[in-house]
């Protein structure tokens, strides 16, 4: 009984420490769902933010370039209506825009369609009189006039001749780059410039134009204080923060800034925190349930488990001892596939290395038969050969085959060189055999044969070469051993003709004379 109390009371506290931990996990899954919510905001900021800065950098070089033009081409009216809409086509058809090109004195040479010249693009017009040679000037009353205007002036050779003024309406702005930006279903996107005032908001029109430093009863509507709003302002280029509405409502925002000349731009993405957690809320409850439904099964069905099938243990015990063999036999099998792997490119390397050596080699079995040989053997033997081919063509000889069968006995190597005709190859080659023990106990013979053709032939010519050499020396030394006697015998013979003698002797001296001479 005591062990019952004491496990149902251990089941409540581990579904008491679950449920804590559910919480947790909920609270902490929520700010991570909000902090990612967040970066995503902040990529539709920063995108937002980029979309119309690159609009308005390409709106700056193109007012730049016109101005340019016209200054080349000069402010005469004829075709001037033309040359202007050819070059703005693109601009003007993409983003709704007024145009004015003013002369020297500020009357209007050209307008679009629909504009009208009021006093702000008068005051823009005498702005444009101090600026320098490509200077793009950028108007700060953008909430009060609805517009970014900005005007650069036309100058030619250096003298003032007019200005281009160029004004893009809001409205044109936001319908192409916030209308289309939803943060899930009740985010928005806003701007306000660096001074505090809103330039835009979708859900509140009439707050368009008011700053943050000067609100006043009406702007606490919407907003029980602007710190947050001062705080992005003091921030860096990009970043996020939460606010709460007069309704209790929590918002997150992720806002980015534009700078554009002297003017900046603060794009903010909004949406309320609810909307974020809501989905959350109701899947962590389904979760809750379902992991607190699970529990229960588990414990509910490992009691029974237990209680009712004691005896599988053992079942149990058998099937992993039988899972271990076959783990055995398989890391068994995967270690022979590997080594039958490792012998197979080890063989290829052998026969790689056997197939390049430029010698004849080939194994024969205990009845001289060949049971292997390479590519250079093949090469060698003719036709007729390669069918008839044994040990005894290569060991012809009886004393041949005596010293290799003497070789197989004493498991030695022999040496010897023989000339062979091969049928297609023939000469005298250095024959190299030695026994082979195979692994299933016998005995064959390995021959390594090596062209030695060219070698006897240099060592017969380095014989003759030195057969001749010693016959010249030969030669010289009896030359020498008969020429000393001569010479004397020459002396001793001219001695005696200068003698008087008879004729008889005269003609004997002078023959022996000429017979030295001769030999000589």
């Amino acid at each position: 009984m005591k062990f019952k109390v004491g496990l149902f009371i251990f089941l409540l506290l581990l579904v008491g420490i679950i449920i804590t931990l559910n919480i947790f996990f909920q609270q902490n899954y929520q700010a991570e769902m909000a902090a990612q919510f967040n970066q995503q905001q902040l990529m539709i900021a920063k995108t937002i933010a980029s979309s119309i800065k690159t609009t308005l950098k390409h709106l700056e070089e193109e007012t730049r370039a016109l101005a340019r033009l016209l200054a080349f081409r000069g402010l005469q009216k004829n075709g001037l209506p033309k040359f202007i809409s050819d070059a703005f086509v693109a601009l003007i058809e993409d983003i709704g825009m007024n145009m004015f090109v003013l002369d020297e004195k500020g009357a209007p040479l050209f307008s679009t369609k629909g504009a009208s010249f009021n006093e702000d693009y008068h005051r823009l017009f005498e702005v444009t009189r101090r600026l320098k040679p490509g200077a793009v000037y950028f108007s700060d009353n953008i909430a009060g006039a609805g517009q970014i205007r900005l005007a650069t002036p036309i100058r030619k050779e250096g003298r003032f001749i007019g200005s281009v003024i160029v004004g893009i309406n809001m409205d044109d702005l936001t319908r192409k780059y916030f209308y289309p930006i939803k943060s899930g279903k009740r985010g928005y996107a806003w701007m306000m410039d660096s001074t505090g005032t809103l330039i835009y908001h979708p859900t509140e029109p009439e707050m368009i134009g008011r700053n943050i430093f000067k609100a006043n009863e009406s702007c606490y509507k919407c907003h029980k204080s602007f710190k947050t709003e001062k705080q992005i302002l003091e921030a860096k280029d990009v970043g996020f923060s939460t606010y709460i509405a007069p309704q209790g409502e929590d918002k997150l925002v992720a806002f980015s800034k534009i700078k554009i000349s002297h003017l900046s731009w603060i794009i903010c993405v909004s949406i309320p925190y609810s909307e974020i957690t809501a989905s959350i809320k109701n899947s962590m409850r389904l979760h809750s349930l379902l992991v607190l439904s699970i529990f229960l099964a588990t414990v509910i069905g490992a009691f029974v488990v237990v209680v009712i099938n004691r005896e599988r243990v053992k079942a149990e015990e058998k099937a992993r001892y039988m899972d271990k063999i076959r783990d055995y036999a398989e890391e068994l099998e995967n270690t022979v596939q590997e080594r039958t792997k490792e012998l197979k490119s080890e063989k290829e390397k052998l026969d790689a290395i056997v197939s390049s050596i430029e010698a004849g080699i080939c194994t024969f079995d205990e009845h001289q038969r060949p049971v292997w040989m390479n590519r250079v053997m093949h090469k060698w033997l003719s036709e007729e050969r390669l069918k008839d081919f044994a040990l005894s063509n290569i060991h012809g000889e009886s004393s041949l085959m005596n010293a290799v069968c003497g070789a197989i006995v004493d498991n030695r190597l022999i040496q010897e060189v023989a000339y062979l005709n091969f049928g297609n190859k023939q000469g005298y080659f250095q024959i190299a055999a030695t026994p082979l023990h195979t692994p299933d106990g016998q005995c064959q013979i390995l021959v390594l044969i090596q062209d030695v053709t060219e070698m006897k032939k240099a060592e017969e010519q380095l014989m003759q070469s030195e057969k001749l050499t010693a016959l010249a020396r030969l030669s010289a030394g009896v030359a020498h051993e008969i020429g000393n006697p001569l010479t004397s015998i020459s002396s001793y013979v001219q001695i005696l003709r200068d003698m008087d003698f008879d004729n008889f002797t005269k003609d004997a001296l002078d023959t022996i004379a000429k017979h030295i001479t001769r030999i000589a």
